[in-house]
């Protein structure tokens, strides 16, 4: 009877494509009555331009909020079919139904006999076993801190944070979501900077692998990281370089059993107001995780407004071959740097290689690149000949000899190494940009930070450090000077919109759009800050619709803060960007 019961169940598995070849063979040695925990992914995902078309002149926390009323909504329709007909399964085949909505699938214990009842569903794109696996990226050593009272932790000097600091930014008011193992919020250098919410019964963050209120770290990751984003420096050392931001602690454990806690920090960093979410965390390829999830998901984060630092990885890969990168820190950033000549699709995710003291990547940062030309159903980032893939990561930032928190001591610190130690110095820089700056977008936050870089090795981008180590103040400076005048995302009353003047600041070509109501004599002109006219790049008429520019600024027009104007009969706009060559 056993033997006719899986042949049956074989049979019913042949038909059914929606279930992988895995989660069949893994079903095929499982007893009737055993659940196994699998993912559900219905079709469909949120349209992200929509989305980022309607929030244009938003701010922040609108943004969020309308981003995932819109994910809300899509899960909610395309999941209520599936989840009905789970409803009615027999009692004990189905456990624990876990919808998501910051990617659009259902985490679900059930038999295989439940399984293949719902696996013929036109609503289902596939279904899939849940492995499970450690994501945490272990840092490769770890050492007693030698020194308690230093004053700044070398890679806060580094990257330039002190002359931030000394502008009078801080990070203040940014929220910096940690997703790790938790955060000793009782050490004296983070406990002033700790998220709460006592209305709502939320402390300091949650933990999503007990369940509970209480995101202690106990094992020492967690508050290493969040020590570099904000740690002020109460017991001796300053080792956050955004000291006045504020750490959000989600802690998702040491052993993972699946991405579910993962995802459900996420949700929980666009419900509660994070600003920048930092993971050192991710799947080796050699794992083959789902990218296909992970790019959705990170896609809905862009679509939500919110940066993304994400570790590389600790692989040490070979720059010239793919799949060295763990996901997500695979999937693409929200801006192309010029050197990415092969283009696709945006998302949320800036990856961040390591680096040491002395400005070298470290021997254990994984390298680039990555491809998507096989992934349904993008197919970007081609590598085939003249193709270069995706460029990845995306920057790096101090992760040798890190000095930060202890999770086990209050006034204690710790020194670890890896590219989760350089993750959350790149989310403090994000924080101390957005305070400078809280009209950018992640694109543009994307952009300062790579554009204002420090390049190593090769010229240029490259799968080895990136755009380079991140200068924070060189950043800053740039963010102070983008947007200023920028389109709210309605026809102004002048009838004209003046794209952002490129990358800011540019470096020799200024790249923008310009849209007309109707046709119109134009004439565009680049002015100093003095108000001189520099140059003119258009003068004559203009048909009504969209106009792209490429223009390569002259040589003697000199580093410094300029305005791009567009001006009719109609009216004006202008821009504001930085020249620095």
């Amino acid at each position: 009877m056993k033997a006719l019961a899986f042949l049956m169940l074989f049979t019913a598995m042949a038909f059914s494509g929606t279930i992988t070849p895995e989660l069949s063979e893994i079903m095929g040695e499982t007893d009737g009555g055993d659940l196994i925990r699998v993912l559900i992914k219905p079709i469909g995902m949120v349209d992200v331009e929509y989305v980022m078309n309607a929030t244009q002149g938003m701010n922040r926390a609108q943004t969020r909020e309308f981003a995932a009323g819109v994910m809300k909504d899509r899960a909610a329709s395309s999941q209520a079919g599936i989840l009905e007909q789970i409803a009615t399964l027999p009692t004990g085949s189905v456990e624990d139904v876990h919808p998501f909505w910051i990617v659009n699938a259902i985490a679900i214990s059930m038999t295989p006999e439940a399984i293949i009842a719902i696996s013929d569903r036109e609503d289902i794109l596939y279904i899939r076993f849940m492995q499970q696996s450690d994501i945490l990226i272990e840092p490769v050593d770890i050492h007693t801190a030698d020194d308690y009272s230093r004053g700044n932790a070398w890679g806060v000097d580094k990257i330039g944070a002190p002359d931030v600091w000394a502008m009078g930014y801080y990070g203040s008011g940014i929220i910096v979501s940690v997703v790790d193992t938790g955060v000793n919020y009782n050490h004296v250098d983070l406990h002033n900077q700790m998220w709460h919410d006592t209305p709502a019964g939320y402390h300091y963050g949650w933990d999503f692998d007990d369940n509970d209120g209480d995101p202690m770290d106990t094992y020492g990751h967690g508050t290493h990281c969040a020590g570099s984003v904000a740690s002020n420096g109460n017991a001796g050392t300053t080792c956050g370089v955004a000291p006045s931001a504020t750490i959000m602690a989600l802690r998702v454990g040491v052993s993972f059993s699946d991405e579910q806690d993962v995802w459900d920090a996420f949700q929980f960093s666009i419900d509660y107001g994070a600003d920048v979410i930092s993971t050192s965390l991710g799947w080796p390829q050699s794992q083959n995780p789902d990218r296909f999830t992970w790019r959705e998901t990170e896609n809905n984060v862009l679509a939500a407004g919110i940066c993304h630092s994400i570790a590389a990885g600790n692989e040490a890969g070979n720059p010239g071959t793919p799949g060295d990168i763990r996901t997500p820190g695979d999937v693409p950033p929200p801006w192309l740097h010029p050197d990415q000549t092969t283009i696709g699709g945006l998302s949320a995710v800036v990856t961040v290689g390591a680096t040491d003291i002395n400005d070298n990547i470290a021997s254990f940062s994984s390298r680039g690149y990555s491809t998507w030309m096989y992934e349904s159903p993008w197919f970007d980032y081609s590598d085939v000949s003249p193709f270069i893939g995706l460029i990845d990561p995306d920057i790096s930032g101090p992760g040798v000899n890190i000095t930060s928190c202890k999770h086990n001591n209050n006034t204690g610190y710790t020194t670890m190494s890896g590219t989760s130690m350089a993750t959350p110095h790149l989310a403090g820089c994000m924080a101390l940009v957005l305070e400078a700056n809280p009209a950018l977008s992640p694109a543009q936050v994307d952009s300062v930070l790579e554009v204002t870089a420090l390049d190593l090795g090769d010229p240029g981008k490259d799968n080895v450090s990136g755009a380079g180590r991140v200068q924070i103040y060189e950043a800053v400076i740039a963010a102070l000077n983008v947007g200023i005048d920028g389109a709210t995302g309605s026809t102004p009353e002048s009838g004209l919109i003046l794209s952002v003047a490129g990358s800011n600041p540019s470096f020799g070509t200024l790249m923008f759009d310009l849209y007309t109501e109707i046709s119109a004599d134009m004439e565009i002109s680049i002015f100093d800050i003095t108000g001189r006219k520099a140059a003119v790049i258009q003068n004559g008429s203009l048909s009504q619709g969209n106009h792209s520019f490429t223009w390569s600024v002259p040589g003697n027009i000199g580093n410094g803060i300029y305005f791009l104007r567009a001006y009719s009969d109609q009216g004006s706009v202008s821009e504001r960007f930085t020249l620095l060559r």
